[in-house]
């Protein structure tokens, strides 16, 4: 086995110097989160001084590319606002189903959001998300509209009624989707 260094690491990374990418095993849940988290105003980070500012998890390979594997609105208000020469990051090793977990766990805590489409995070965790890992993390046996509804703290009904309310308007009725008719 070749020397591996199991001891996470901490330094300050100059953002403008390193190229931080996504873990590809992260790919899938950020954007699904990106796709269902609402816009919300929080404070600006630019402002902060980096000591202060807690370290953003990421892995290195051997090539010496970071990747942010969890963090994601953290991770996408450094990259907007790129005011910052270095920010603080942990280096640690983690193994593809720690990296799963953790990048997961963002897109699962969008269920205590006020306004999110409970429908659609059901399916994007469905279709998506690995299911051993979502029932690790929600702490259910299997996935279903049950345990999603008691997991989010939210009755079945409420969740049937967005159902119902998302497919009519997605569907007007005696309006065409495609209005292209109308040019020529």
């Amino acid at each position: 086995m070749k020397n591996a260094n199991l001891k996470p690491t901490q330094k300050l990374v100059d953002l403008n110097k390193t190229k931080l990418l996504i873990h590809p095993q992260a790919e899938s849940a950020l954007s699904v989160w990106q796709r269902l988290r609402f816009s919300t105003s929080s404070i600006n980070i630019e402002y902060l001084d980096n000591f202060y500012c807690p370290p953003i998890r990421v892995t290195k390979n051997s090539c010496n590319t970071l990747f942010f594997i969890n963090d994601f609105k953290r991770v996408d208000e450094i990259l907007r606002l790129q005011s910052m020469d270095s920010y603080p990051c942990l280096i640690t090793p983690e193994s593809i189903k720690d990296i799963q977990m953790l990048a997961w766990a963002e897109v699962v805590q969008l269920v205590n959001l006020k306004n999110i489409n409970h429908p659609d995070l059901f399916k994007a965790l469905k279709q998506k998300a690995p299911s051993s890992v979502i029932c690790k993390l929600m702490r259910i046996d299997v996935l279903s509209v049950e345990s999603y509804c008691k997991f989010a703290g939210i009755k079945k009904t409420n969740f049937e009624y967005q159902q119902s309310r998302k497919a009519i308007q997605n569907d007007v009725i005696g309006i065409p989707k495609n209005m292209d008719w109308l040019v020529n």
